[in-house]
């Protein structure tokens, strides 16, 4: 009878494990269409709760959130699909006519300067037919690939609607019954409520890190930077803002790296071709990126932040850029999101076994004071 009794668990356990594999395959391909509709729950759980005090209806109250969320998602990212296919149009007309004209700059320079001659010199390589061959392959290459992301967006539509779908499906469900799907998994959980309660926390605590230390900050940055570059007078400042609100995420890179070669482009052709307006539009857009859009980042982080989650730099680098290869956009979230659970549970392992490591400490040291102190001893003698 106890032989049958420990068949039948075995037995289970198995059906479970094959279960749980088979429903792994078959929400995969979801993956990161469940995990973001989770993340945006979680951020967004606050707004369902205000709206809930008016609305008295969960179902209606979640489902209005989840619609209110994909909408702000992907009304947006249209308008900036459409000018990101124009600008990028427009900029690779610009540089095939500088190429085709052989002009780096587009007047001569006349100065017997270093600068002057350093410009002259690159015109005059340009007009070499090889490099122009060259440089042309090298822009049509770049044309191919991004005219390839754009088609591939617009062919995968069908298959960018489904994951939305996924996405609105998640965010509306675990709004409505995600405490309730939380406590589910806690009681099963084979971790101490107090751990749980930890890796809660965690989570909770790197989405707070990275949403307002790290994504309203780049995004802020970004937008400052679109009104810098179009103020003065920078062409497909849309495109570039989107660039500076990129690098703004990575930490030690920031927005200098779009701001700052603008800056100098506008120094240098105001300087060669003697206009004192783009000068002054160069030293403007130089003081303005280092004042306004660089200094920000300082000033905004302690304040949404403060001491609520403060996240080492070099897990945020990694997880960033380790989640957009791995998991593409939503990655900036789910990257640092994995690395500080691991984190977590590691500082939880280590603390649970302190007291076994301290007396392998201990004993490797009396061991090692008892080997020093028979040598000592060798050594009278």
């Amino acid at each position: 009878m106890e032989k049958e009794g420990m068949s039948s668990k075995y037995f289970f356990i198995a059906l479970v494990i094959i279960t749980a594999i088979a429903s792994v395959f078959v929400a995969l391909p979801f993956f990161t269409s469940i995990i973001a509709g989770t993340i945006l729950a979680y951020i967004f759980y606050p707004s369902y709760k205000w709206m809930k005090k008016h609305i008295r209806s969960e179902s209606l109250t979640a489902f209005i959130t989840a619609v209110i969320i994909v909408l702000l998602v992907t009304v947006p990212a249209g308008f900036l699909i459409k000018d990101l296919t124009q600008d990028t149009r427009y900029m690779y007309l610009r540089a095939k006519q500088q190429i085709f004209s052989g002009e780096f700059i587009e007047s001569r320079c006349y100065d017997e300067g270093f600068l002057c001659k350093g410009v002259n010199t690159i015109n005059d390589w340009m007009r070499d037919e090889e490099i122009k061959g060259y440089l042309l392959g090298v822009l049509n290459d770049v044309l191919t690939f991004v005219t390839g992301k754009i088609s591939g967006i617009i062919f995968s539509l069908p298959k960018i609607a489904i994951h939305l779908l996924v996405v609105l499906f998640t965010t509306y469900y675990m709004l409505k019954d995600g405490k309730l799907l939380i406590a589910r998994i806690a009681s099963v959980a084979p971790l101490k409520v107090h751990h749980q309660e930890e890796i809660l926390k965690q989570f909770g605590d790197i989405i707070y890190a990275v949403i307002y230390g790290s994504l309203i900050v780049a995004l802020i940055q970004g937008l400052l930077g679109a009104f810098g570059l179009w103020l003065f007078g920078i062409k497909n400042f849309i495109w570039w803002s989107i660039v500076m609100t990129f690098f703004a995420l990575i930490p030690f890179i920031g927005t200098w790296v779009v701001w700052l070669p603008a800056s100098m482009v506008l120094l240098v052709t105001g300087y060669l071709q003697n206009e004192p307006g783009l000068i002054w539009r160069g030293l403007g857009l130089f003081f303005y990126g280092l004042i306004i859009i660089s200094s920000i980042d300082n000033i905004l982080k302690p304040i949404l932040v403060a001491e609520r989650a403060r996240v080492h730099p070099l897990l945020i680098l990694v997880g960033v850029l380790g989640g957009l290869f791995v998991f593409g956009a939503v990655g900036i979230l789910i990257g640092p999101i994995i690395l500080a659970i691991l984190q977590k549970l590691l500082e939880i392992y280590e603390r649970e076994q302190k007291p076994h490591v301290k007396e392998i400490h201990l004993d490797i040291l009396g061991k090692t004071n008892h080997i020093k102190s028979i040598k000592t001893k060798k050594v009278i003698k």
